[in-house]
């Protein structure tokens, strides 16, 4: 897919909520770890991923796009861009 012009349509309500997503996490995200570096106590992140929901809202925004792709790429090429993902690995 990489170097492929095409275009997808999207639900401008949905595309709206997404952005407005991104930009609480980017926001948020910048002030709790610009705390943290000032000294904070870390948990601060923690309660910031709890208390605003970020799994939950980080899933309804994976779906959203994925579903956005899917419907041009097909399932199984949406499977393989998901399959390239390393994710987070415990260092022990």
């Amino acid at each position: 897919m990489t170097g492929v012009t095409q275009s997808i349509s999207v639900e401008l309500a949905g595309f709206t909520d997404l952005f407005r997503d991104l930009e609480d996490y980017v926001v948020s995200l910048d002030r709790v770890l610009s705390r943290v570096g000032a000294g904070e106590d870390p948990r601060i992140l923690l309660e910031y991923v709890v208390e605003y929901g970020l799994p939950a809202r980080l899933a309804r925004a994976r779906e959203f796009v994925g579903d956005s792709l899917e419907s041009v790429i097909g399932a199984e090429a949406l499977e393989e861009i998901a399959e390239q993902v390393e994710g987070y690995r415990d260092k022990k």
